[in-house]
């Protein structure tokens, strides 16, 4: 049986950047994933530049594209577009972007077992997990394992968490009226009670998909074939088609124990505004770590890594949720009124792609909506008091 001071389970960015942090301090750590890697990851593949920014080597090698450009329409109609001053997310395919961040773990050291599915988890003292012929413990365990995250539910964390769902395709073709030489980001709003679709560019392919409420996961495929006849891509090629729910913290679930915590997807670390998780996992791993190394070091447990991020992630994902109240409640009210008061408000996305680039963020965004904020936030925790009766 393999003994080590971390065991990460989950290779994504979150597991990967714990792991290589772990590693670089000096700590024997195992990561292990049930997947075969490299690996296909259901998701759009944009990386906002302040993801990038948190990462201490470059990403050029996997880099597909570079955005400086989105296109917005509502179903289809009342479009325009809108140029940051320069680019605010790269495009990656996340097989390419994840290997890269694990390969840095390894030559940081990290071990890496893959096809390996934990079966059982005993944190009796220390993490022991058991999978089919393989055993290995512990100081700390980190769950990075995604939002369904099995590792996680056994040992008991991560519940109650808000969900919706995702359903991506990725095709090869061009879309129509296409601007030649500029790559562009197309999101499309409109959809009921709130949710958008979403086309990325990539060197060969298109990342086509949308985001909705759970409750309206039934309607994600057909809605997605409507949106490739809008941009006349019925009957591309389709390389893949994928679902994946996406889970959202809105504060006060727990996250960590003392030997044990859930770290990127697993936590429900995607903001309910754009539903991008990368830069949180990054984020949250690098917390990760911090927390582990103090346990090891025998000054406290892991939950001090949910303080951490109570304190550095947790006000964005509130922040992002009241701007997503905001916004998508203003688009359901008043459709049209609020499409052209949005091309017309300089400020809107100054201050998105700012936040996008790192040069913000979202809760400096919303405390300059002062009054705004503070209503949709009451009305946030009174839907909130409502459904937890």
């Amino acid at each position: 049986m393999g003994t080590f001071d971390a065991i990460v389970v989950g290779a994504g960015p979150a597991g990967s950047t714990t792991a290589r942090e772990l590693a670089a301090s000096g700590a024997r750590v195992l990561v292990v994933d049930r997947a075969e890697w490299p690996r296909y990851k259901a998701c759009g593949g944009g990386v906002p530049l302040r993801a990038e920014r948190m990462l201490p080597f470059p990403i050029d090698s996997v880099v597909e594209d570079s955005v400086s450009r989105i296109e917005m329409s509502a179903r289809g109609k009342m479009a325009f577009t809108k140029r940051s001053r320069g680019p605010f997310a790269r495009m990656v395919m996340r097989d390419r972007f994840d290997m890269l961040l694990l390969e840095h773990a390894q030559r940081a050291g990290a071990e890496l077992r893959t096809a390996t599915v934990v079966r059982e988890l005993d944190l009796n003292g220390r993490a022991h997990i058991r999978a089919d012929g393989f055993e290995a413990e512990a100081e700390t365990l980190i769950c990075a394992d995604g939002a369904h995250s099995p590792v996680g539910r056994m040992a008991g964390l991560g519940r109650d968490l808000a969900e919706c769902a995702a359903w991506e395709v990725e095709v090869r073709g061009r879309p129509r009226d296409a601007s030649v030489g500029e790559a562009t980001t197309l999101i499309d709003l409109g959809y009921d009670p709130w949710g958008y679709a979403w086309l990325f560019p990539k060197a060969e392919l298109l990342s086509i998909g949308i985001v909705l409420p759970r409750e309206e996961a039934g309607q994600m495929k057909a809605l997605v074939e409507g949106y490739l006849e809008r941009l006349g891509l019925r009957g591309a090629e389709v390389e893949i088609a994928r679902g994946h729910k996406i889970r959202f913290r809105r504060g006060g679930e727990t996250v960590a124990g003392e030997r044990v915590a859930l770290a990127g997807d697993a936590a429900g670390l995607a903001d309910e505004f754009t539903a991008e998780g990368i830069s949180y996992a990054i984020h949250s791993g690098r917390l990760a770590a911090r927390g582990a190394l103090r346990t090891l070091a025998g000054e406290g447990d892991l939950r001090s890594y949910q303080d951490e991020l109570e304190d550095e992630i947790q006000p964005e994902l509130d922040a992002a949720r009241a701007i997503a109240y905001m916004f998508y409640g203003m688009l359901k009210r008043a459709r049209r009124p609020w499409m052209l008061a949005s091309e017309y408000t300089p400020v809107l996305w100054s201050s998105l792609f700012a936040v996008q680039r790192g040069e913000s963020s979202y809760a400096r965004e919303a405390k300059r909506a002062g009054p705004l904020t503070a209503v949709a936030n009451a009305m946030l925790r009174r839907r909130d008091r409502q459904q937890a009766r």
